[in-house]
């Protein structure tokens, strides 16, 4: 007997679920009328070009269905950048205005490793005898724009392993990161926008050096992000999302770490008497919040060979504390040094008011206090910090 499991349904309550519906259909009915018009777009564009294509008949010479066989022979001599060229100038037929890409799509990616090994014999220095890198990234875009629309789309993706014979295995880098954003322009450098992201991880996370304690894991925590507003983009390289209203889902997978509070849902509820907890309810697996955001793109080649990305996002829940601004910018520096060999700088910095490190009492012998009533951990300190994550990486890319 097969049992298919859908776990995503147990994350949402029966409130999350209409919001959750409202924005599918919203979303589905923004992306169903852009399509519809450029589908009709891309029809009248071909039309005119194929009106544009008609081979004048010089004098003297006898004309067939399609031209003489004289500008035949010259349309077939040219390739189809040539033919595109001479469309614009009129030789074959009226001047017609052609974009570069006639299609209007731009689509392509790069993927890259990094690896490093070291080893130590007899090192009156000290360090790990054996050490192990392996780091991976890949980046994919499809990018739509005409007169009116533009519609970018992004998927980046990264994972990263360590391993050493002191410390042993543990991950370097892991995200997923996913991002659409669509615009109707309204005038020169403005559009009316919409835009959806998500923003999560491959493989669990462990509160090292105790890997069995797991911090993090597959959709634990996801962020979801929906927003309808405004897109400037002075620049091709260069724009800026802005929305009063976003709807973002704060999503932790896991009962366990739901119940801890973890990533901002609200914690389980226990009742303590004489020395036992008892259980009143379970974690929620998910928070929902909403405020303003603010998203900064910037994508150039900086230098010969040098090419800088970055994404700057600030959000504020109208919620709970809306003074409190959560940071998400991610920048990476690509340096090409051959057709497949590049060196990269990536770095990644967070602040979310909601996340809360934890700092507990220890005794003079280093272990950790516990309450005699409770037998609980004593923490210390508990609160937001800033989180930073920097990687320097030299491997073989493949671009496409």
């Amino acid at each position: 007997m097969i049992t298919i499991h859908f776990p995503l349904l147990n994350l949402f309550g029966d409130k999350d679920m209409y919001k959750l519906t409202a924005i599918v259909f919203l979303f589905t009915f923004a992306f169903h009328a852009v399509t519809a018009q450029m589908s009709d777009t891309s029809i009248s564009r071909s039309n005119q070009v194929a009106d544009t294509i008609r081979p004048v008949s010089p004098p003297h010479t006898e004309p067939t269905g399609f031209g003489t066989m004289t500008e035949i022979k010259k349309i077939n001599d040219y390739n189809a950048a040539d033919i595109v060229k001479e469309l614009k100038k009129g030789k074959f037929g009226h001047p017609v205005d052609i974009e570069k890409d006639s299609l209007h799509w731009k689509t392509g990616g790069i993927f890259s490793a990094a690896i490093s090994q070291g080893s130590r014999q007899n090192w009156a220095a000290g360090g790990d005898r054996s050490s192990l890198t392996l780091d991976t990234r890949g980046n994919l875009f499809a990018n739509y724009a005409d007169k009116r629309n533009n519609w970018d789309n992004n998927i980046d993706i990264a994972f990263g392993y360590l391993n050493t014979s002191g410390l042993g295995t543990q991950k370097s880098d892991d995200r997923i990161n996913i991002y659409s954003k669509y615009g109707y322009r309204f005038s020169k450098r403005w559009f009316y926008s919409a835009m959806i992201s998500f923003r999560s991880q491959f493989a669990n996370g462990y509160n090292y050096p105790d890997d069995s304690a797991i911090v993090s894991h597959f959709l634990a925590p996801a962020y979801v992000l929906a927003s309808l507003g405004f897109n400037y983009k002075p620049a091709d390289y260069f724009s800026v999302f802005m929305s009063p209203l976003t709807s973002r889902f704060v999503i932790v997978n896991s009962q366990g770490l739901a119940d801890l509070g973890s990533f901002g849902v609200d914690s389980a509820r226990y009742f303590y008497h004489d020395s036992t907890r008892t259980l009143i309810s379970h974690g929620r697996k998910m928070r929902y919040e909403l405020g303003p955001f603010v998203s900064f793109q910037f994508n150039k080649d900086i230098l010969q060979n040098v090419n800088w990305t970055s994404r700057l996002d600030l959000y504020s829940n109208y919620l709970h504390n809306p003074q409190n601004i959560d940071i998400y910018w991610s920048s990476l520096v690509t340096f090409r040094v051959n057709k497949f060999m590049t060196a990269s700088l990536d770095t990644e910095l967070i602040y979310d008011d909601d996340v809360k490190f934890i700092t507990y009492a220890k005794n003079s012998d280093g272990s950790i206090k516990t309450d005699p009533d409770t037998g609980e951990q004593m923490i210390l300190k508990r609160g937001p910090r800033l989180q930073f994550k920097e990687l320097i990486g030299i491997g073989v890319a493949w671009q496409f």
